[in-house]
């Protein structure tokens, strides 16, 4: 019980969603809508993410994603990007999963800053622990996870990604949740992102709220973001 409702917690919180070794339960869904008011080189703009999940079964979740950059007076600049991938989940214990997951994806906007522009696949990695801890007679929980991707396009663009992320329960119902991600690859790939968030939990519903920074080659953005999720 503390597995699944952990795991479920986990990859609810991940703005960015690409961070889940957990998989939905059969026929339960999630959907998640995010915005971000972001800064690029100087640039203002607005990111918004949109994303869900399925569980075709309670080990194989299929899940997609829409991302569009807009910025205030420089359309050039405009960017939208979209992912759709199938995971597989493997429960190891009653607290660790690992997973792998592989699907197809197009636009710059996905990849951050500076993302592959063509279409593409991603295959990635994972592995992932929950727990629990009891702090003056309190039941508090947590996580970690980390995974590794490896995105090819078509115009020989790539990518390759680690990704950590850790979280705890601060108060009933409220969370801390940090991610880091570290991109290597060709066409200006490097880059680190740092995010921290906030989560609210009430009932079915998730309130959050947070910052991201990232730190490329040529490119550095920054914004603060806002989101709501529910769970079905």
């Amino acid at each position: 019980m503390v597995r699944s409702t952990l795991c479920l917690a986990a990859f609810i919180f991940a703005m960015d969603a690409e961070a889940a070794p957990w998989g939905q339960a059969e026929k339960a869904a999630f959907a998640r809508a995010a915005l971000n008011r972001t800064e690029v080189e100087g640039l203002q703009g607005w990111r918004t993410d949109l994303y869900t999940e399925y569980g075709l079964t309670d080990r194989w979740t299929v899940t997609a994603k829409y991302e569009r950059v807009t910025f205030e007076d420089f359309a050039e600049f405009e960017a939208s990007g979209w992912r759709t991938t199938l995971r597989r989940s493997f429960a190891l214990s009653e607290a660790w999963v690992v997973s792998a997951e592989a699907g197809v994806l197009e636009g710059e906007a996905i990849g951050g800053a500076s993302g592959c522009q063509s279409t593409g696949g991603e295959a990635r990695a994972g592995l992932a622990h929950s727990f629990s801890r009891e702090a003056k007679k309190v039941q508090r929980y947590g996580f970690w996870f980390a995974e590794a991707a490896v995105r090819a396009h078509s115009d020989g663009c790539q990518r390759y990604r680690l990704e950590v992320g850790y979280g705890r329960e601060i108060a009933r119902n409220i969370w801390l949740v940090n991610q880091f991600w570290l991109d290597q690859g060709s066409e200006n790939a490097r880059s680190l992102k740092h995010q921290f968030e906030y989560v609210l939990r009430r009932g079915a519903y998730d309130v959050s709220a947070g910052s991201l920074v990232e730190l490329g080659g040529e490119f550095e953005e920054v914004g603060l973001f806002i989101s709501l999720a529910r769970r079905f």
